[in-house]
């Protein structure tokens, strides 16, 4: 599950650091290729010396065993009480134990891998689509997240008129409202949304098309020089 969760980040530019105590596991990792280092899960001081205040952006707890998991997180999050920390759990209950002991988000495999079966029998093509986006099969697809600052030429627009496809050959999943949390919004919501500044426009595309328009967002006062990017909502259906 490290290995998987380290290349998935590595191949996007991420630097990976994969610790451990166990040699086996460690001689493993480096084989694979990432960078290893010999540490003591258990001891403060050690787990400090990773830099976890000031080099570590986001410390992911893997251990095989949910004990260990939460006895981990419950260290981590003792030393470094703003660090995002991730892990993994088997049971509901684990879940909670985890998210009590200071864990910002707990992934639950088992369930991940039950949707995505169920995603793939019963809606194949969007299994593909996000397998090809998520994992880079066979197409240059990436999922981006762009924050709304003031002045730009989305805020005060609604989630169902925007039209992104024609212009920048992007598909439009959703948007992240500030205001209601981190829950995604998804754009086929019956219920308009109006986008406002610090909301986050989550969509669907390739790299370059993504990149002009984060670069169109962000220049505010400027929206006669960027064109026509939304079409008003039809009144008939």
């Amino acid at each position: 599950m490290a290995q998987e969760v380290a290349r998935q980040l590595q191949n996007r530019g991420e630097l990976v650091r994969m610790i451990d105590l166990d040699p086996d596991r460690l001689d493993k990792a480096r084989q694979s290729g990432f960078q290893v280092e010999k540490v003591n899960l258990q001891d403060d001081e050690e787990l400090l010396s990773l830099g976890l205040d000031t080099e570590v952006d986001v410390f992911f707890s893997l251990l095989e065993n949910d004990a260990d998991n939460v006895f981990l997180v419950i260290s981590i999050r003792a030393l470094a009480p703003d660090l995002p920390i991730v892990s993994i759990s088997e049971s509901e209950d684990t879940v909670q134990r985890l998210t009590a002991a200071g864990a910002t988000k707990v992934i639950d495999p088992y369930q991940i891998s039950g949707y995505r079966i169920y995603e793939m029998v019963h809606r194949p093509v969007i299994a593909e689509l996000m397998d090809r986006a998520v994992f880079g099969k066979g197409v240059d697809l990436e999922i981006a997240e762009i924050p709304v600052p003031a002045g730009s030429f989305v805020d005060g627009q609604y989630l169902d008129q925007l039209s992104l496809s024609s212009r920048y050959n992007l598909v439009v999943l959703g948007v992240v409202d500030r205001d209601y949390g981190d829950q995604l919004i998804f754009a086929t919501n019956p219920k308009r949304h109006r986008i406002d500044v610090n909301d986050i426009i989550v969509v669907i595309g390739q790299e370059e098309e993504l990149e002009r328009l984060r670069r169109d967002v962000t220049r505010t006062g400027e929206q006669d020089r960027v064109g026509p990017v939304f079409t008003p909502p039809r009144r008939d259906r």
